[in-house]
């Protein structure tokens, strides 16, 4: 687990210092209407018209912060959009592990090293927007 929120820690520090922070907010939202919405609601309080089809409750967003003093966890909300949080061997969860997804869009059919290591950086950025927008979204105190 240490290792995970390292590798998280790495990957959302890179991500956020490589876009400003005006493009990584409006490729989160865009991310976020696309991939998000359908189970976590165009609002992000998870009354999107996916979720009642789910077996668990779609989480509400919106009070992340609330849930956690007050304070938006952005690592652990990084690790959880990569999938970074599921431990070995625990099974699958419904939610998608958009970093794989990500990844796979982004080296398509290429074996290249090269290829890999660029379309990891850009599932990084793509998910530190996507957490960008969702602390966009917390509601008030």
């Amino acid at each position: 687990m240490r290792r995970t929120l390292l590798i998280a820690s790495l990957a959302l520090a890179a991500a956020l210092s490589s876009a400003t922070a005006d493009e990584a907010l409006e490729q989160g939202r865009t991310d976020f209407a696309h991939l998000c919405a359908p189970c976590h609601g165009e609002s992000g309080k998870g009354d999107g018209p996916q979720a009642a089809t789910l077996q668990k409750k779609t989480a509400d967003l919106t009070v992340i912060a609330t849930k956690h003093g007050g304070l938006f966890p952005e690592e652990l909300v990084f690790q959880t959009v990569a999938g970074l949080d599921m431990p070995d061997g625990h099974g699958t969860r419904e939610m998608p592990i958009w970093g794989d997804v990500f990844v796979t869009e982004g080296v398509g059919g290429s074996v290249k090293l090269e290829d890999a290591m660029k379309a990891s950086d850009d599932a990084s950025r793509r998910i530190a927007g996507l957490v960008r927008y969702i602390r966009s979204i917390q509601a008030s105190p």
